[in-house]
């Protein structure tokens, strides 16, 4: 059998390793994947029979040689420290059924299952990154005060992406301010119920002895005081909806059990009440408690709501939200006041620095206020309280150069975002565009990295 250079070409250009032998088992071509696969180079091989080459231990165990016996297509599978090695051998037949030749392909399967990890971590990667642009493609349907300019929100919100089409149960869990509510109804707008109720209810802000009845509601003559005509409850109000329960860990354990049997067996029935009522209803839990250390609180229950947790950060772990967050809000407490208020750059540095317990809440009511008391119209340093102010004592001091930097760095932002191009910022700041660039990059590469 006689292998033309054309031939030779094209089996080059094969990735699986190819090894054709005649009818006796003398090796005619050898491509060039072959020996990347096997390690050893075609002169060693082409002209030599497989049943020497197998004696002498050149290669492993033939399928060429099985196929010769059979005469039917053979796999064997190779293991070595190095590859694991799939080899199938196929005959070639003439006219008389008599065979002429054997191709045998040889594959590196853990080459193969490398490759294929490899993909599909780069198809999660993709997935996570059209998530993360749909989200921001769709901003023009964002939740008021949803700030996510740091890595960490960002974060979040790929989570919150992920599990907004489906209805399993989440639990939003961090500290009491940190924009619980604003991620329940981020989930919300972006599920398939975003034209059904969103029923938001503080656990914590109902008297014990009306839970049940708020919860499930009541039919007529069900206790004294009872409205006539009854009452639906929160389960009724959110059908086809979603139900936000927040502050989750202060709910009696009267209730728990109840809860537990409305998320299992999908129905209940009000107070006084013989009809069950089928309940379809999305939940969202939230909490800033250890539920999983309050004995209080029933366990059974907090593995049924933990379904899938996202924990949001404090604000004091994603320091970059901060001046976003100073912005959104000074424009909406001047929209509703009418009073045109802006703040300096020394101030957001001040406020950038502190800690923040009280999280966006204490950012809200704090932003309301200076907005009220600044009769110039501008929030200047001297203006914030004095237990922000004295925060500066306790950190890490920096050279005063790096905060000049900084405070550069922020009017920079401030009015590239106000006038929309980098001619026109740079000539309200009295600098040329060049300048303007490269020290928007400078200081870009240095206090963005800081806060990563």
């Amino acid at each position: 059998m006689v292998i033309s250079k054309e031939w030779d070409t094209l089996l080059d250009l094969i990735s699986d390793g190819i090894i054709i032998t005649d009818h006796e088992g003398t090796i005619l071509k050898v491509n060039k994947a072959y020996e990347r696969i096997v390690s050893i180079k075609p002169k060693a091989l082409v002209g030599k029979n497989i049943k020497e080459m197998v004696k002498d231990g050149t290669i492993p165990e033939s399928s060429t040689l099985k196929v010769l016996q059979t005469k039917q297509e053979v796999t064997l599978f190779h293991e070595n420290n190095e590859k694991d090695l799939l080899y199938t051998g196929t005959p070639m037949f003439n006219e008389r059924n008599e065979i002429v030749a054997v191709v045998n392909c040889v594959r590196d399967m853990r080459e193969l299952n490398e490759l294929k990890r490899t993909v599909t971590q780069i198809k999660q990667v993709n997935q996570e990154y059209r998530e993360q642009l749909d989200y921001f493609h769709g901003r023009e349907s964002k939740i008021d005060g949803l700030i996510a300019e740091s890595r960490e929100m960002q974060h979040v919100l790929t989570l919150a992406t992920k599990v907004a089409p489906l209805d399993s149960v989440v639990m939003l869990r961090g500290e009491s301010g940190v924009g619980k509510e604003v991620i329940a109804k981020f989930i919300h707008t972006h599920s398939k119920r975003v034209s059904e109720a969103f029923i938001k209810v503080n656990c914590g802000a109902i008297p014990k002895d009306l839970m049940e009845s708020e919860f499930f509601g009541y039919e007529t003559g069900a206790f004294t005081g009872a409205s006539k005509g009854g009452k639906p409850g929160f389960f009724e109000l959110a059908d086809k909806g979603t139900l936000f329960l927040d502050e989750i860990g202060d709910m009696p354990q009267e209730l728990q059990v109840k809860l537990l049997r409305v998320l299992e067996d999908r129905e209940f029935r009000r107070i006084g009440g013989v009809k069950t009522i089928h309940s379809d209803v999305r939940i969202i839990a939230a909490t800033n408690q250890p539920l999983e250390e309050l004995k209080k609180f029933r366990k059974d229950l907090y593995y049924r709501l933990q379904v899938y947790p996202i924990v949001i950060p404090p604000l004091r772990e994603r320091t970059t939200d901060i001046p976003h967050l100073i912005e959104y809000y000074l424009n909406t407490f001047q929209e509703r006041h009418g009073t045109p208020t802006r703040i300096s750059p020394e101030a957001i540095y001040i406020l950038s620095q502190y800690k923040w317990p009280g999280n966006i809440r204490e950012v809200i009511n704090l932003l309301e206020r200076l907005v009220i008391i600044c009769s110039n119209r501008e929030i200047l340093p001297e203006h914030l309280p004095r237990e922000i102010t004295d925060c500066l004592h306790s950190i890490k001091p920096v050279h005063f150069k790096e905060q000049l930097e900084w405070i550069e760095f922020q009017e920079l932002q401030r009015a590239l975002k106000q006038h929309g191009s980098t001619r026109k910022a740079s000539e309200s700041l009295q600098m040329s565009k060049t300048t303007f660039i490269r020290k928007l990059k400078k200081y870009e590469g240095r206090f963005k990295m800081d806060h990563k």
